[in-house]
């Protein structure tokens, strides 16, 4: 078996919340050793965030931060304590990458700035991940996935026609962003790799989510057109749409009751089935202008039928006959997906603190090395010793001493939830 690509890479994670872990995830399932580095006095917040309830310990079983930090170590260092700040030193001197997500002043005002960092380790890539990058008026600012959505322009790209600007799930920038940390620091390995010298990378998540505009930009700049709310209809084919359908099962003792159906008819021969399949020949002859003119009646027609109809086999009966339909899959619907189940998509990591459930595996499929997760999200500090120990050479009287004086710790200080 081959090895995995970012074997013997080492990552020195100060990431919190969504964007940066989900980046050090993306390295972890690589193969990559990723130190993720909290303070006992503020610790990544999504380990209280969503807590389960009546446990002794919430923060170290908390289902949204066991999803993006399995394939991590816990180490505890306070970096606002000088010896916490000189320890961290070492083990940059130690690690490939140093990544972070911080609001952009956090850094220098704990004496760490680039400089710094790049004196400890030359050979290190650095990337830093504030919200609207190191420069400009809003560096300062502190920026969290739907705000840097808000700010992009994808959410006046988005809504149902009324002009009012819809925000996309739950916070579609912060996966986005980290994928591509995820490939900035295996860019900046490759460049260390011809030069022999690390690099600095500057990554706006502001500016990730803006680049994902595309062609609305070119629309504003070169023809100063304004955004367009087209819900689910297109601006070429007619009839398109989304449509309810009929409540197809119960699972996990909830009753399904929102089942949809995508469908688009991208010509006349398209609409000519569409139009069979609801038996009004009569209406075949339309063609795309007439479409577009009665889009709303279509739709009527379309919907009326769609909800007698169970989705799952409205699709396939679509599709066989030739016309471009997909379910829309909720998230139980997606758990029981058979293509991911017979692709080993799912998951289940025993965790000591938390009970079996679906996970999702790593997407990069290395057909020779075949990535797997190999352990559960850490313990709060659940690695100091063989970290700090194991590769900076503490001995357990200095680690009994750091833990003495708060700087590593193998519980948060304080701890609330949210």
């Amino acid at each position: 078996m081959k090895r995995l690509p970012l074997e013997g890479v080492r990552v020195a994670d100060l990431s919190m919340m969504w964007a940066g872990p989900f980046a050090t995830m993306r390295l972890a399932d690589l193969g990559a050793e990723v130190w993720k580095i909290e303070s006992p006095s503020a610790w990544d917040n999504i380990r209280t965030l969503v807590p389960q309830p009546g446990v002794e310990e919430p923060w170290n079983s908390a289902y949204y931060f066991n999803a993006y930090n399995r394939n991590k170590k816990s180490v505890t260092l306070d970096l606002g304590k000088p010896r916490g700040r000189a320890v961290f030193l070492d083990l940059v001197r130690h690690a490939d990458v140093v990544i972070e997500n911080y609001r952009a002043d956090v850094l220098d005002k704990l004496d760490l700035g680039w400089e710094v960092l790049r004196a400890a380790n030359p050979r290190a890539v650095i990337v830093s991940m504030a919200a609207f990058g190191k420069s400009g008026d809003d560096a300062a600012l502190v920026g969290f996935g739907p705000v840097i959505e808000l700010m992009s322009s994808l959410a006046a790209r988005t809504g149902y026609g009324d002009g009012e600007p819809f925000k996309t799930g739950i916070s579609f920038g912060d996966p986005v962003a980290g994928t591509v940390a995820a490939g900035a620091v295996v860019l900046g390995l490759i460049a260390r790799r011809r030069s022999g010298e690390g690099c600095v990378i500057d990554l706006s998540q502001r500016e990730v989510a803006a680049s994902l505009a595309g062609e609305a930009f070119v629309a504003a700049s070169l023809r100063g057109e304004d955004p367009v709310h087209r819900a689910n209809r297109s601006d070429r084919f007619a009839p398109q749409g989304c449509y309810r359908a009929a409540p197809s099962r119960v699972e996990r003792g909830d009753a399904h009751d929102e089942q949809w159906l995508m469908l688009s008819c991208r010509d006349d021969a398209d609409w000519r089935r569409l139009a069979s399949l609801l038996g009004r020949d009569d209406l075949a002859g339309l063609d795309t202008k007439a479409r577009f003119e009665r889009h709303d009646e279509l739709d009527e027609l379309i919907g009326a039928y769609t909800r007698a109809h169970d989705a799952q086999a409205l699709m396939e009966r679509f599709q066989a006959a030739g016309v471009p339909a997909g379910r829309v899959l909720d998230t139980g619907a997606v758990l029981d997906d058979p293509q991911l189940l017979a692709r080993g998509f799912w998951v289940q990591l025993p965790h000591p603190r938390m009970r079996r459930y679906k996970q999702f595996g790593p997407v990069y499929r290395f057909v020779e090395a075949d990535p797997q997760l190999r352990r559960h999200s850490p313990l709060f500090g659940e690695h100091n010793a063989e970290v700090l120990g194991g590769v900076l050479g503490l001995s357990a009287a200095e680690l009994a001493a750091l833990t003495e004086a708060a700087i590593i710790g193998d519980a948060p200080i304080n701890p609330g939830v949210g």
